[in-house]
């Protein structure tokens, strides 16, 4: 009873082994199930795509671009804050005050600026609702603090 047991499990085995040598690989196919083609020898073109692809081809993609969860280390046209600091500092000078710290926090941004001479409150205070009114039409984005020495 235990030979024919033993000879029984090994002709399981082995044909199931057998079995395996007709079964398809996915290393031995030349496409996948979407028909895409995993030969990697063909002067990096891929078969279906046209002539003119290429396996190095990015479309320009950057990695931030492929991936949203990676900050953007690059500034390729990209939004800066130094171009918004330049932007209030530029409102300043045409308003006619002398631009002094500006920082931005988040959505924040906080400016001060410097009036020339003795001024009184009254004027201060006229110059700061000015200037707030006009930091905030050219960056809407911010909430800005204005300070005015």
């Amino acid at each position: 009873m235990k030979k024919l047991l033993m000879l029984f499990v090994f002709a399981i085995v082995l044909v199931s082994g057998c079995a395996q040598d007709n079964a398809e690989s996915v290393y031995d196919k030349d496409e996948d199930q979407a028909g895409v083609d995993l030969n990697r020898e063909h002067d990096g073109v891929r078969h279906g795509d046209g002539p003119n692809f290429s396996r190095d081809q990015d479309d320009g993609m950057t990695m931030t671009d492929q991936n949203p969860n990676l900050l953007n280390t690059d500034n390729e046209n990209r939004h800066s804050f130094s171009q918004d600091v330049q932007k209030a500092k530029d409102v300043i000078s045409d308003a006619g005050y002398e631009p002094g710290s500006i920082w931005i926090n988040g959505g924040e941004m906080n400016v001060t600026a410097q009036l020339q001479g003795r001024v009184t409150k009254k004027d201060r205070d006229n110059a700061q609702k000015k200037l707030h009114d006009m930091l905030t039409k050219a960056l809407p984005r911010y909430d800005i603090n204005v300070k005015i020495d």
